[in-house]
């Protein structure tokens, strides 16, 4: 976060949301498309946290470029990071730890999931325009995105940080191949941030957003107790009868079971207890597990929606609104983002069912 933060305040976020505006032109509603792409698409690559704290940072900007209505956007956004998660084995927790666990590979998951993210992100642009995210008049988009300089108050901070930024993306995505850890990575750059980009590092930790991850680590604490009393152990147990029906709708429903606990609890510990469960079962029935395999990582990711607290993702686009004075309660959020949540998740429930009715899985 206070890499990211130094890199916000070099002004590289507004400067390239501007080069975007000015390529795209006065199209408000095409450059929130893209945006939307462009996150399933990043978060597919990338941690969709660092994915959500810099395409937020650019479509603040943006948005009032272009008269785009923020709270709608910046929220489908959110929701398109976990649509990302599911492309890659590192593209989320989830899928890291599934496809360590049963050998799913990189092949795999472009096959099985590559067409499912095409769809939701075509849903999600769909209920884009449905709800509105236009407002007001276009007149001065042309002006304003001619100079993206104009947004750059350093060259040189702007280039440090944009080199240091980069340098760090590569090291973090190599972190498995050179032995290092990613916090020791980041501590590290966040020390070349402070040496090298010509930036106040008192400035940076004053922009640091501190409610984020202490309200982060709260929450794994309560969730930690939640495992330690058993309470995630029951739940596992109760959906257990449900793995044994046909497997064509045991994999949807377990989809769906799966994202609605994700909804109130990290999904991290819930794909964790059912894996486990998910594998006795199959192994007992003699069933081929491999669709409850996939219904554990696209519930996973897409039950993450449900709530601003369910995802660190969500909770961080939320977060970024309210810093830039878009207040955003929970009704604001289930109003906008649960009705386009419910849908994918249906799309990804016939999606699977399909799949594994023909075969293919």
């Amino acid at each position: 976060m206070i890499l990211l933060e130094s890199v916000c305040m070099s002004g590289l976020f507004d400067f390239l949301g501007l080069y975007l505006a000015r390529f795209i032109g006065p199209r408000p509603a095409l450059l929130a498309y893209t945006l939307l792409a462009l996150v399933a698409i990043f978060s597919g690559i990338s941690s969709n946290i660092t994915v959500m704290m810099i395409m937020g940072n650019m479509t603040l900007k943006l948005a009032e470029l272009m008269r785009l209505r923020t709270k709608r956007l910046v929220v489908l956004e959110c929701i398109q990071t976990n649509v990302g998660g599911i492309l890659l084995p590192l593209s989320s927790v989830p899928a890291l730890i599934i496809s360590l666990k049963t050998g799913i590979g990189f092949t795999d998951f472009i096959r099985v999931t590559s067409p499912l993210i095409a769809l939701l992100t075509v849903l999600t642009i769909i209920y884009s325009r449905i709800i509105g995210i236009e407002e007001g008049d276009k007149a001065s988009v042309k002006d304003l995105a001619e100079n993206p300089w104009s947004s750059v108050k350093s060259r040189t901070a702007l280039y440090r940080s944009a080199a240091i930024f980069t340098m760090f993306l590569i090291s973090a995505s190599l972190s498995g191949t050179m032995g290092l850890d990613l916090t020791f990575i980041s501590f590290a750059f966040v020390a070349i941030t402070f040496l090298l980009s010509s930036l106040n590092p008192d400035e940076i930790f004053r922009s640091v957003d501190w409610s984020i991850p202490f309200f982060v680590g709260g929450f794994f604490v309560f969730v930690g107790g939640l495992e330690r009393s058993g309470v995630l152990d029951a739940i596992g147990r109760a959906i257990a009868p449900l793995l044994k029906m046909q497997m064509f709708l045991a994999a949807p429903l377990l989809l769906l079971m799966c994202s609605l606990i994700s909804a109130l609890i990290d999904n991290i510990p819930v794909v964790l207890l059912l894996y486990p469960i998910v594998e006795e079962v199959a192994l007992e029935a003699g069933l081929r597990p491999l669709p409850l395999y996939w219904a554990l990582i696209i519930g996973g990711n897409l039950g993450g929606n449900f709530t601003t607290f369910a995802s660190p993702s969500v909770l961080i686009g939320v977060r970024m609104l309210e810093r830039n004075g878009v207040p955003v309660s929970m009704g604001d959020y289930i109003k906008i983002g649960v009705p386009l949540t419910l849908m994918q998740i249906g799309i990804a429930m016939l999606y699977l069912s399909a799949l594994t009715l023909v075969g293919y899985l």
